[in-house]
């Protein structure tokens, strides 16, 4: 499993970056096994998941320039 290192600015509780990352983790988990889930029920192949994958991300980047995110 890949490692990834944070640098906590001071004044920014190491527990409370902790918590966030667990929390980002659990939801991630948890959004991939809707799709998995939903690709079973629906009987699409990895190439539909990835094209799906594809079009979300498309639009999340999209949605998070109309809100001057990046």
């Amino acid at each position: 499993m890949p490692k990834v290192v944070i640098d906590i600015p001071s004044g920014v509780r190491r527990e409370f970056v902790e918590l966030q990352v667990k929390r980002a983790i659990e939801a991630e988990r948890a959004r991939l096994a809707f799709v998995e889930d939903v690709a079973k029920r629906l009987n699409l192949g990895d190439e539909d998941v990835e094209e799906i994958e594809s079009l979300r991300e498309e639009a999340w980047r999209e949605f998070k320039k109309e809100l001057g995110l990046g």
